[in-house]
């Protein structure tokens, strides 16, 4: 499974089990399926490399962005739907989503209200956007493996000083 997969399936279950008023939460949704409300419905929209910890995997930034949406005929629709963008906000402050591979928690992290599609007139609309370190691949290690007692340990730089190996310390 990626890493992709993995991250966008935390994201949803820890959603789902902190927002339970929201009914339905769908990563990557199809266009022109049926969502009950209120939905919060999101994905990753890009990537750029990120800050390179060493260990051979690919630093990212993933740009997330999540759209709630809640039915205008719902009384008050539109302050519904800004307490959902607000509590999104608050399961995002300091989420690692339970992965391994995330580096850092969500940065950049803004929500606003959405002027909705001619198809989703039907919806008061907010988004929310964060931004979210992580790391794809497998670490890698570039250099060849040494043998054991390879290492060797000088007192000073002086190449008449003789080394030794760590072993004769013990």
């Amino acid at each position: 499974m990626s890493e992709l997969t993995t991250l966008h399936d935390a994201i949803t279950r820890i959603i789902s089990e902190r927002m339970p008023k929201v009914v339905h939460v769908e990563q990557f949704p199809e266009l022109g399926a049926e969502v009950m409300t209120p939905a919060l419905l999101y994905g990753i929209t890009d990537m750029a490399p990120g800050l390179d910890r060493g260990e051979g995997k690919t630093a990212v930034i993933g740009r997330f962005q999540s759209c709630i949406l809640v039915e205008a005929t719902r009384d008050k629709a539109s302050l519904q739907a800004a307490i959902l963008a607000g509590q999104m906000m608050t399961v995002l402050k300091d989420q690692w989503w339970d992965v391994d591979f995330v580096t850092g928690p969500p940065e950049q992290v803004h929500a606003q209200p959405e002027a909705p599609t001619l198809d989703l007139e039907q919806f008061v609309m907010w988004s929310v956007q964060w931004v979210q370190p992580f790391e794809l691949g497998e670490a890698a290690w570039p250099w060849p493996d040494e043998p054991p007692g390879s290492l060797m340990l000088g007192i000073n730089d002086d190449p008449k000083e003789d080394f030794f190996s760590p072993g004769v310390l013990e």
